[in-house]
């Protein structure tokens, strides 16, 4: 999965409860999409499992590039959710990396 061109802000897990997201999908491409989910259901097995952390890139609201190392407990395809019960859009979510 790619990026926009856009500087990256690195947030805190423990910030995301302000942040607005966006709520049209932010990628285009079908396949795109596709692989985003599976990204993020790996993602969860790894959460689950290891308590791994990825680096999940998602834009907000206004538009912000914004990237956060985090571990996810739950991924379908409305929403991830991160402990602390926050919930992210899945349409909101750019890239998920692998460390």
């Amino acid at each position: 999965m790619e990026k926009t061109q856009q500087e990256v802000t690195l947030i805190e897990k423990e910030d995301l409860h302000s942040i607005l997201f966006s709520n049209k999908d932010v990628i285009d491409d079908p396949v795109k999409r596709r692989l985003r989910q599976i990204y993020l259901e790996r993602a969860e097995r790894l959460g689950n499992a290891y308590h791994g952390k990825v680096k999940m890139t998602f834009i907000t609201e206004e538009g912000k590039l914004m990237m956060v190392n985090t571990t996810i407990w739950s991924a379908d395809q409305q929403y991830i959710t991160l402990k602390g019960g926050i919930h992210i859009p899945t349409v909101a979510i750019v890239e998920v990396e692998f460390s």
